[in-house]
């Protein structure tokens, strides 16, 4: 339990989430009377602990370049809180002005909250998916071992689909698949049109692919599924700590090509499940029928009640087949 939960927060995003709030609560303690000396210095160790551990290692994700800004305004808070003193103390701050002192303080307050705003707002849109505004006739899937399953003829979430959904479901997914070879499905898919579903990059991720060409690869492979008659939709890839250049990497070229991306905490929800993964990952029948169920409750009326058809497109066509 422990542990999925500590997957959870940091893959799903929440840790850094859990960072803004542990440096909140350091910005609302400026504002608190001076009083229980023993153990303030302990709850803001605490807290400055919390907010810099999660803000350096979760991936929300957040650039280089913000969490440096974050390290140093978070020591600045503590060195402020630290320097402040009771009256008659001998704290640097004890022997200015009145007039000073709340300059200070305004400056701080002002300071955190800009550095608060600059973490949270970037992250808002990311927390939301907005569907597809026309009727959804033909889904065409994307994807690796977590969409395709393990062995031959497993019951994955396109075929699930296809069956709760009058939807024409096209799955090229493939085992093993990343960013690159990805590319052979988009050509098995070349002559169909609708919705495109990429479930895929986790295995680039996890092999350590350089984020440079991690971004080159994903790049090339927007380029050519993007056509006309198309529309894509993108699982955003939960994240392990310090991974957050192939997050920035993902949503840069999501913005460029105009792909939506499904947020990524609910993903992450499903793969921490119990029983939804046989081995962490790749998903069991009850992950599958999870994942069905929520891409289903994302696309909402866009997916009509009914039974649609299922056509699996290998490397080797071997012509569609039509589940039951």
């Amino acid at each position: 339990m422990l542990i999925r939960w500590v997957i959870f927060l940091f893959a799903g995003g929440d840790a850094g989430r859990l960072a803004v709030i542990a440096t909140g609560s350091l910005v609302l303690m400026l504002l608190l009377p001076r009083k229980m000396p023993q153990l303030r210095p302990k709850v803001v160790g605490a807290l400055f602990v919390m907010g810099g551990v999660f803000t350096l290692c979760s991936p929300p994700p957040l650039s280089a370049g913000y969490m440096v800004a974050s390290a140093l305004w978070l020591t600045i808070i503590v060195w402020s809180l630290r320097t402040r003193g009771d009256a008659g103390s001998a704290s640097p701050e004890a022997g200015l002005p009145n007039s000073q002192r709340g300059l200070r303080r305004t400056i701080l307050l002002l300071g955190s909250q800009i550095w608060l705003l600059s973490g949270i707002m970037p992250e808002i849109p990311h927390l939301v998916f907005p569907p597809p505004p026309v009727e959804i006739n033909e889904l065409l899937v994307i994807g690796d071992s977590v969409t395709a399953g393990l062995n031959d003829g497993e019951d994955t979430w396109p075929r699930k689909l296809a069956r709760e959904s009058s939807v024409k479901v096209h799955d090229a997914s493939q085992p093993g698949a990343t960013l690159k070879s990805a590319r052979t499905q988009n050509e098995q898919l070349a002559n169909e049109n609708g919705l495109v579903v990429l479930e895929i990059g986790g295995n680039d991720m996890l092999e350590g692919l350089p984020v440079e060409t991690f971004e080159r690869d994903l790049d090339q492979l927007l380029t050519e599924v993007s056509g006309s008659g198309r529309s894509i939709v993108m699982l955003e890839l939960p994240l392990p700590p310090f991974s957050g250049g192939y997050g920035l990497a993902q949503r840069r070229q999501a913005q460029r090509h105009r792909v939506s991306l499904i947020p990524k905490r609910q993903f992450t929800s499903i793969l921490t499940t119990r029983g939804a993964t046989v081995d962490g990952i790749h998903l069991s029948n009850r992950g599958q029928a999870l994942l069905c169920g929520w891409i289903r409750s994302l696309f909402g009326d866009q997916l009509k009640s009914g039974s649609g058809s299922y056509h699996r497109h290998e490397s080797r066509p071997r012509g569609p087949v039509k589940a039951n």
